[in-house]
């Protein structure tokens, strides 16, 4: 809020582009709202929290009557899939032991997301470079949403992405 309402306030009318973590609907209550609704776009890996998959709708039934609901719970609720499909795969291994579970995740060629990443997400075996997923997709704030943002852009891989070689870890 502090960055987008003031640059927009000295005159800036750019776009400004957050990832995940950079949303919260409060922002759409403060002073800066006016500039957050006309010059912010959030990219995200994941649909929004009221979007329409199986996932989705598992999630906000599990969650039940939420007082703010937030773009948290949908990551939260997203990341626990993996670690489900390596657990299942390592039961039906009958190899419940950390080696086990580790093997079970290097021999996962795809994860159930329930819809709420594409097919092709959760691929662990092979090269980064061949399975890493590289979508993300562009939400607006919408104060009609459940969660303040609506998808504008459906799941895409931009050119940077998509030409990107992993060759060594971002930090040592």
């Amino acid at each position: 809020a502090t960055i987008v309402g003031g640059a927009a306030q000295a005159g800036y009318k750019g776009k400004f582009i957050g990832t995940n973590p950079t949303w919260n609907p409060g922002l759409l209550k403060g002073p800066a709202a006016g500039a957050v609704m006309s010059q912010y776009l959030r990219s995200s890996p994941l649909q929004p929290y009221g979007a329409d998959t199986p996932g989705h709708n598992a999630m906000r039934a599990a969650l039940g009557n939420v007082a703010q609901p937030n773009e948290g719970h949908t990551a939260g609720w997203v990341l626990s899939y993996p670690l489900k499909a390596a657990l299942m795969k390592a039961a039906e291994n009958k190899d419940l032991t950390r080696a086990g579970l580790l093997a079970a995740v290097n021999s996962m060629t795809s994860v159930d997301y329930e819809g709420m990443l594409p097919p092709g997400a959760g691929n662990y075996t092979g090269s980064p470079n061949d399975t890493v997923f590289r979508q993300s997709e562009i939400n607006k704030p919408d104060e009609a949403a459940v969660s303040g943002v609506s998808e504008i852009e459906p799941f895409f891989t931009g050119p940077t992405a998509k030409d990107f070689k992993f060759e060594k870890p971002c930090y040592q």
